[in-house]
């Protein structure tokens, strides 16, 4: 079975977009990270800074 790598042409960036809860699940659980993505725009980047913070207060805690 070939790799799914060669199937795709590649690129630089693929533009995506998340519910707020989805988005949240994945940080919370920890299978997606800020230096993954970067925002597009200063509202989400501000709701993605305070799921961020969310998320390692609640695993300090």
């Amino acid at each position: 079975m070939q790799s799914s790598k060669n199937y795709f042409p590649k690129q630089n960036a693929i533009h995506v977009a998340f519910s707020p809860d989805r988005l949240e699940a994945l940080i919370s659980q920890g299978k997606l990270h800020a230096a993954d993505f970067n925002c597009l725009d200063k509202k989400s980047k501000r709701t993605v800074w305070s799921m961020l913070l969310a998320a390692a207060a609640h695993r300090l805690s």
